[in-house]
């Protein structure tokens, strides 16, 4: 199977590093676009800022490693005004339907209702199991995954 546009969304603690080098090998050979994808609760006005730049870094650490493949990609940081798993999900499938994507890739710990994700799209989604957040935990290439 093809994927020309594939969403990848991440949480606050999903590991960058291997959910990074994941979606991007996959990208890599399709040629396809990322829509890395955040999304937090809409903050009060006084925190707001911190909140975004927190979201932002984590978005531009994913940009990175795609410019250094050659991968093309996407920034989308989204607010809702109260987050839930139904809540949450609802924004996932709102977005694949907007940007037409073929795929979306998560961490198995995400807050998503996957019976309500499958419900309401007709693409492959692939959970992403976690792995540390510590960098020196994480070899290069040296992650097996299961499917």
């Amino acid at each position: 199977m093809k994927f020309e546009k594939i969403l990848l969304y991440v949480e606050p603690k999903t590991a960058i590093d291997t959910i990074s080098r994941f979606t991007i090998n996959l990208a890599r050979p399709n040629k396809a676009r990322v829509f890395a994808l955040s999304i937090i609760l809409h903050p009060l006005q006084k925190i707001k800022t911190r909140i975004d730049e927190q979201a932002w870094k984590r978005l531009y650490e994913i940009e990175e490693d795609a410019f250094e493949a050659g991968v093309k990609i996407s920034l989308l940081l989204e607010e809702l005004d109260k987050m839930s798993r139904d809540n949450l999900t609802q924004k996932l499938i709102d977005l694949s339907r907007s940007y037409r994507v073929d795929l979306i890739i998560f961490a198995s710990n995400a807050k998503i209702n996957i019976n309500k994700l499958n419900s309401g799209i007709t693409i492959p989604i692939f959970i992403v199991p976690p792995q540390s957040t510590n960098k020196s935990d994480i070899k290069n290439d040296s992650i097996q995954w299961e499917v």
